[in-house]
């Protein structure tokens, strides 16, 4: 998908990149980060694509570097539950998506590719 550079797109650039500076600044997203890492020991950068709380668990997706999307459940209240991880490849992640999410993880792979640089 191209990048048009509409408002949109810019509402989700800048809430990724406030996505990303949350995850590997903020405390609160250690457990995260240290799945990411441990999954993609080389991981470069990582954006949120989404982010679902549940009752007692958080559902989120990454988009990790460009080359994965890794989709972490981790119980929100106790820390020896084991998580439940995902990987996709960044194809079967995009298989069924709606419009407006390939417009946000069009942006996010644009921010992460120029993270790699």
């Amino acid at each position: 998908m191209k990048l048009k550079g509409t408002m949109t797109e810019q509402s989700y650039r800048e809430d990724l990149i406030a996505s990303k500076l949350h995850l590997f600044n903020d405390k609160s997203m250690r457990r995260f980060l240290y799945i990411i890492r441990e999954t993609f020991p080389a991981m470069n950068t990582a954006y949120v694509l989404s982010w679902t709380p549940d009752q007692g668990e958080d559902l989120i997706s990454f988009l990790v570097d460009t080359h994965s999307v890794i989709k972490i459940e981790l119980d929100r209240y106790d820390a020896t539950v084991a998580p439940i991880v995902d990987v996709y490849s960044i194809e079967n992640w995009m298989k069924g998506l709606s419009k407006i999410f390939q417009i946000k993880f069009a942006v996010a792979f644009d921010l992460a590719k120029n993270d790699l640089v």
